[in-house]
């Protein structure tokens, strides 16, 4: 009886995560996907022009695959024949189909549609759709710290709720100083055991090579960086003391956002290693590529998958279909830039360039995102002091302070209402929202009318 009910709770974990993308109703198209993945992947590794354009064309043509297929997704009819459990004769020949059609606008794009043949030189598939997706890929990078902050916050919140509790403040105030030192020491001894675990990588291969001054550096400025965001931890764990809210949250997420920086770090130092040209250690590192792009194709696809709902083209089943086509366009924007397809070849001619400015344009981004977002989630969670309100949360608590004025009997609601109020906010410039709006419109000039508190 166990195992079905372990079998339930992995299915339930997946479709969660995952949107799907496991569940018998998916899994032909996400097969189907992770072979256009790998198929991508090959022609990222041949690394010629005339590969990229052939993997530039096919990216094209299975992302609108996935987003006609998204459409189709909305109809309420078509989804038993889209999302049946098994493989029938209905979805492969819906998927077929569409398939052609996509492959036929797109072949004719390529044949009739280069820059050189139509008379807007921007439009023509050479330079629009290597630049759209080079402006995917590198936006979703810069952007990933925002979407990572969200699962950071929460890891640290319930480690936060399990250690410290609401009635001992000495011991809340011990155990935050504990972890403050906790994870400073965690980034300066990662820091080093990085330098000792790879200096022997970064020794010169020839009398020219300057990958090991590059390396110890790159050691330098880390230090440096842990210096300044491990001073901004500290100021804020201060300030949290001086608040009467210690806490470990900020130690916690101060460790999560350093992993980031650290990776992105070394990724960024690593383009500058110069290895003797060996079969198995190419042989090694074209494995790992291709884990590190799949496992980043699943990142996408769970990071970007929990913001998309808010939109009512959205649904649980045809989501997947859209997260399908856009990790094809970033991975493909990566490949492009490699390869050269379309009309930038020659911009890039490595992985290594291509790896150095990604990665330290992420670098960049993530910590300056610490340096400032560090405080304001402090703030807003009101575990440090906050001196800058917003209109909505001085409405807030003026509202809540006019609850605890009525509650205990020293407010006269027959003297002031909730129409005195409501004029009290609006002479003060505070605005409500759009629906509290549209009430305040509808409402009587009566002064004895009793409106709902907002």
């Amino acid at each position: 009886m166990s195992e079905p009910v372990t079998d339930s709770k992995i299915k339930s974990i997946l479709d969660k995560y995952f949107h799907k993308i496991f569940s018998p109703s998916h899994i032909a198209y996400t097969i189907f996907f992770f072979i256009e993945v790998l198929i991508l992947i090959v022609f990222y590794f041949l690394g010629s022009t005339t590969f990229g354009n052939v993997g530039l064309f096919l990216a094209t043509v299975f992302s609108l695959t996935f987003i006609l297929l998204m459409f189709m997704g909305v109809s309420s009819k078509l989804e038993s024949y889209l999302f049946s459990k098994s493989l029938d004769q209905y979805k492969t020949v819906i998927f077929i189909a569409t398939l052609a059609v996509s492959f036929v606008i797109i072949l004719l794009y390529f044949l009739f549609g280069s820059s050189t043949q139509i008379p807007i030189q921007f439009i023509g598939w050479d330079y629009l759709l290597p630049g759209f997706y080079i402006l995917v890929y590198f936006g979703w990078n810069l952007a990933q710290i925002f979407f990572l902050k969200t699962s950071f916050e929460d890891i640290a919140f319930k480690v936060n709720k399990k250690i410290v509790t609401n009635s001992n403040s000495n011991r809340n105030k011990y155990f935050s100083i504990v972890f403050l030192i906790l994870a400073i020491s965690i980034s300066i001894l990662t820091q080093l055991g990085t330098y000792f675990a790879f200096l022997p990588f970064f020794e010169p291969q020839t009398p020219t090579d300057s990958s090991l001054l590059w390396f110890n550096g790159w050691n330098i400025a880390m230090y440096i960086v842990i210096f300044f965001i491990s001073y901004r931890l500290v100021f804020l764990n201060i300030k949290s003391i001086n608040n009467n809210t210690p806490n470990i949250f900020s130690s916690i997420f101060f460790v999560l956002v350093y992993l980031i920086i650290w990776y992105r770090s070394f990724s960024f130092i690593n383009s500058f290693r110069s290895v003797s040209s060996a079969l198995g250690i190419d042989a090694f590192r074209a494995f790992i590529d291709i884990l590190l792009m799949i496992f980043t194709a699943i990142l996408v696809i769970r990071g970007l998958g929990s913001r998309t709902f808010k939109f009512r083209i959205f649904n649980p089943n045809n989501l997947a279909f859209f997260l399908f086509a856009f990790t094809l366009i970033y991975i493909e924007g990566q490949i492009v830039m490699i390869t050269g397809a379309g009309s930038i070849s020659g911009t890039y001619t490595n992985r290594s360039q291509v790896n150095l400015v990604n990665n330290f344009a992420v670098l960049l981004i993530t910590i300056i995102f610490y340096w400032f977002y560090s405080e304001y989630t402090l703030k807003k969670n009101g575990l440090i002091l906050k001196q800058i309100f917003n209109q909505r949360e001085v409405i807030e608590i003026v509202t809540d302070f006019k609850s605890y004025l009525v509650n205990s009997g020293a407010l006269d609601l027959e003297k002031i209402n909730d129409w005195e109020f409501q004029n009290f906010l609006k002479n003060k410039n505070l605005a409500v929202d759009k629906e509290e709006r549209v009430s305040e419109k509808t409402m009587p000039n009566d002064p004895t009318n009793n409106q709902t508190d907002i």
